[in-house]
């Protein structure tokens, strides 16, 4: 006859019960994660064991090996850009404590130094008795394409703003000789129509002569004439 089980035989083999549910239940999510996020990559970070799983999408965004990247909570807040971090901690610290999921975005440090943007969105999956949270479970999104287009084009808009602060447009009543055609600046002195008008314009002038003008300058002469005639019969 065997002998009959101890409860501290009973009480260990519950517990492993409920350790090989709870790993079953983490594979789950992480099927359910890397589903909806085929291209994306999947974090669970399991808090009391300060354990962080990453998918093998995460760590080619990023260009890590898996033994390259530090275990737990610390794994984020050491690739965190310095300008993002104080940030992007608080904000998630926050919606954890509001119990809320969270989607923000963030740089990260890649193996070569670099910075990738990232689009995080996340939650908590799993609250302990106490309604502390144990499991964080969410996916991180390259999105550095995105985001250099719209600084690009942030850029662009800027640069359209100061161009256009440059434009010089004219108003009111401009002071003109009815004689000599000259206009009277704002300080007395007479210049002329065009270089008045691309000083306070972005107009440029090109010269030449009115049919009336040319007729009043060159109408008595014989290349003129000839030219004229020669006109009239085309």
């Amino acid at each position: 006859m065997e002998p009959k089980p101890t409860y501290e035989d009973l009480e260990f083999h519950i517990q492993e019960l409920k350790n090989e549910l709870l790993r079953i239940k983490a594979s789950e999510e992480r099927l359910r994660l890397a589903i909806d996020a085929v291209n994306d990559g999947v974090f669970d970070f399991d808090m009391k064991r300060n354990e962080v799983y990453f998918s093998p999408r995460y760590y080619t965004m990023l260009g890590y090996d898996p033994y390259e990247l530090p275990a737990g909570r610390e794994t984020w807040k050491s690739l965190l850009h310095p300008e993002d971090r104080e940030k992007a901690v608080a904000f998630v610290d926050e919606q954890i404590r509001r119990k809320q999921s969270w989607s923000l975005e963030f740089r990260l440090r890649t193996k070569d130094g670099k910075y990738r943007w990232i689009h995080s969105r996340g939650r908590v999956s799993e609250w302990d008795e106490n309604g502390n949270p144990i499991r964080r479970t969410g996916i991180h999104n390259d999105v550095t394409e995105r985001k250099e287009a719209e600084f690009e084009r942030e850029e662009l808009i800027q640069q359209l703003n100061e161009a256009l602060k440059d434009v010089k447009t004219l108003g009111g009543l401009i002071p003109i000789c009815s004689s000599c055609k000259k206009i009277r600046d704002d300080k007395g002195y007479w210049n002329q129509l065009e270089s008045y008008f691309e000083r306070h314009s972005t107009a440029l002038f090109s010269h030449s002569l009115c049919p009336n003008c040319m007729d009043e300058i060159y109408g008595k002469d014989d290349w003129y004439i000839e030219l004229k005639e020669k006109k009239n019969k085309e």
